[in-house]
């Protein structure tokens, strides 16, 4: 790094918060728009009250069904041409001729027997007509649709449209999305039976591992549980042991490389706390339309709302981190990495992810949707439900971010996905790098060039914008059938740009590394500005929400790699200062010990965090406007219960096929007299960023690169 390099940095970085600041000090088109024309249109979002249809007296049978009204369009209504002005703002507006409605079949019928006199039936009744988006989720969605439409379809239709003409001069076609009866309830089938051997099956080998490593015990104190024992047979059986399970996700490392990337496990807790702020904003169900719209004029929820780039970090982090410890034990070992080397490595990856992952998407399978109810209950669960059991198999290979995309098991796991893929890529990459290290730079060059021109194509061909634009409509559906999450968000290949760049940047690190010097102080100024860039850059999202620019475009195609390349720029540039130490205050603050815990439970927490945010939001009743602290207490529940639950995943299930994964892959390992035998140390390789452990103590890997993470 030069002093031109640092004021070159410095100068972008002050430029990139001055446009921020600039483009949301903006009016917004929300402060525009009068209330009062506003609140002229139907409400978008209107519930019956849950509890009084069917728990107030359930000896009467009663039944409540969430109903899609969809208006039909009507060009005489000075309320339908306000309807459509609004809606045409399609990237920061809902659509408010989609409306929502929770109707009590009681209550509707009542109200239909009182008017029974003055209506005409038949002109309550909209002809179905051609829409041009989806209003309902996929057929097979929800249990026992089929009959509760053959009974109520009409009834509700009928109840949805007296509202409609009476109050607005319009009228809808309706579908019965979902419905909850209080005479209903369903057996307990073989999968949850299933669930709950799988407990029970795992709490006797915990239980029993343990005791058979506290009978080994020949010394006092705890030192037994840090240390390896003599057999192989032994290490098996005491794979599961919680005490020694426990020493292995507190050890830490004290090799330079593994004390160099401490600052690793706080990157991840901050990013993933990032990650759960932006699910909660995204599924808090709110009151009224207006309450999602307008935070897509505000300055914290913009940075949240675009914060979705904030995923790269992780990709970031992996292709960084898999770079420095495979070139490191490829160094030590001086052996060469083949094909049957990637594909063990492969597999061992896949051993050491799976199992928790199983098994969190077999509870969100069985019993999660037992647990409560509410009007939203069967949207948040009864899709997973039904999801999750009839596309496991697409998660456990790894394709859900390709296949069956609008059936999401676990919507979140598309980054498993995708980690697992680029994965393989970058273990490719630096498997010839290898073998052939001076084409390293050409090598990495040429497919930083294609896979930039690659994504630019893409984004050029379907005519998206320079970002992900995750519209407001969208959240109805949790964008699944949205075309920019399906082609621009989840697939593997659209951050191709950024891993080849951080692969790259990863042995520009070894470069610096083993040239360590006193950096100039403008260079540390402009370190220190790229955390400024960071909310800066994710604000500066809200150009493209709220300004239409002709697509398709060759500026903003050419723009939407090169903002993944600066972020994953600033990542990198934010790494080196903490790893050399640019200010030793954080520096040091980021390398607490209970880092490197919390850091090491965030890959079950990231399983099990959506499941417990929607837990939290979907069983509501009532449907108040949630405002900043609401928003703060619900994020901070769901992280409290996130590492709470993580902290018991990763005792029985993490860390215990961690340490299975070692023995199954030892007859790859080096002589025995190289090994150090710690059993509290782990392996410094590569997995997933969520869970990588870079810093444990100087384990020596049972296979050429150990997939401990």
């Amino acid at each position: 790094m030069s002093n031109r390099f640092g004021r070159l940095w410095f100068t972008v970085s002050i430029a990139c918060v001055a446009a921020a600041v600039g483009a949301v000090s903006s009016e917004s088109d929300l402060r525009a728009l009068e209330l009062s024309e506003y609140w002229r249109m139907p409400r978008v979002f209107k519930y019956d009250d849950y509890d009084i249809c069917l728990n107030d007296n359930p000896t009467i049978p009663s039944v409540y069904c969430v109903v899609k009204a969809v208006i039909r369009p009507d060009n005489s209504s000075e309320v339908w041409g306000l309807i459509e002005r609004i809606s045409s703002k399609w990237k920061i507006k809902l659509n408010h001729a989609h409306l929502d409605r929770g109707v009590c079949v009681r209550d509707c019928e009542m109200r239909l027997q009182r008017l029974s006199g003055r209506l005409n039936d038949s002109e309550l009744l909209v002809p179905k007509f051609n829409t041009s988006y989806r209003y309902t989720f996929k057929p097979g969605t929800f249990r026992d649709i089929d009959h509760y439409r053959q009974n109520y379809s009409d009834l509700l239709e009928k109840c949805v449209n007296i509202e409609l003409s009476e109050e607005f001069g319009l009228k809808a076609q309706t579908e019965i999305e979902y419905c909850d009866s209080n005479t209903v309830s369903y057996p307990i089938d073989w999968l949850e039976i299933t669930f709950i051997v799988v407990i029970l099956a795992i709490a006797g080998i915990v239980f029993t591992s343990s005791m058979y490593d506290f009978r080994c015990k020949t010394t006092h104190g705890l030192d037994h549980y840090r240390q390896d024992l003599p057999s192989t047979r032994q290490m098996y059986l005491v794979s599961f042991s919680i005490i020694r399970n426990w020493y292995r996700i507190t050890s830490r490392g004290d090799d330079q490389l593994s004390h160099d990337l401490r600052y690793i496990h706080t990157i991840r807790m901050i990013v993933f706390m990032g990650v759960t702020l932006g699910h909660v904003v995204f599924y808090a169900q709110p009151r009224t339309a207006l309450t999602i719209e307008s935070r897509y004029s505000d300055l914290s929820t913009m940075i949240v709302i675009n914060g979705t780039q904030i995923v790269t970090t992780f990709f970031a982090i992996s292709a960084m981190l898999l770079v420095l410890f495979f070139m490191q034990k490829v160094e030590e070992t001086k052996k060469k990495v083949g094909i049957a080397e990637i594909f063990i490595i492969s597999v061992a990856r896949y051993v050491r992810l799976t199992p928790v992952y199983a098994f969190v998407m077999l509870f969100e399978a069985t019993w999660v949707v037992r647990l409560a109810d509410g009007p939203l209950w069967q949207k948040g669960f009864e899709t997973g439900r039904s999801y999750c059991r009839k596309n496991w198999w697409v998660n456990l290979l790894y394709i859900n971010n390709y296949y069956k995309v609008d059936e999401p098991c676990m919507l979140h796991t598309w980054y498993l996905a995708a980690d697992f893929h680029l994965f393989v890529y970058g273990l490719v990459l630096c498997a010839v790098i290898a073998r052939f290290p001076k084409v390293r730079n050409a090598l990495l060059g040429t497919l930083l060039v294609l896979s930039y021109l690659a994504t630019a194509a893409i984004i050029y061909l379907k005519e998206y914008d320079a970002i992900p634009i995750f519209a407001a409509e969208q959240i109805r559906y949790f964008f699944w059938y949205w075309d920019v999450y399906r082609d621009a968000y989840v697939p593997s290949h659209m951050y191709l740009v950024n891993y080849t760049f951080a692969i790259a940047c990863a042995f520009y690190y070894m470069h610096l590394a083993k040239t360590r010097t006193n950096y100039h102080w403008l260079i540390k100024v402009g370190w220190f500005a790229t955390y400024l860039m960071i909310p800066a850059l994710f604000a500066m999202g809200y150009f493209f929400y709220h300004y239409d620019f002709a697509t398709p475009s060759l500026w903003m195609a050419l723009l939407f790699p090169f903002i993944r390349l600066l972020y994953s720029a600033i990542i990198f540039i934010g790494g080196v200062g903490l790893s050399f130490r640019f200010l030793k205050l954080l520096t040091r603050l980021s390398d607490i010990p209970f880092h490197t815990i919390i850091g090491r439970l965030t890959y079950s927490a990231y399983l099990c965090h959506l499941c417990l945010i929607k837990m939290s939001l979907f069983n509501t009743r009532s449907f108040f406007r949630y405002e900043l602290i609401d928003i703060g207490a619900i994020w901070a529940a769901s992280m409290l219960l996130s590492y709470l639950v993580a902290w018991v995943l990763c005792l029985v299930l993490e860390s215990p096929f961690m340490a299975l994964q070692r023995q199954l892959f030892k007859r790859h390992s080096r002589s025995s007299d190289e090994t150090d035998h710690s059993s509290s140390a782990g392996d410094n390789g590569i997995d997933n960023t969520y869970c990588e452990h870079p810093d444990e103590k100087s384990y020596k890997p049972n296979v050429i690169f150990s997939q401990r993470f």
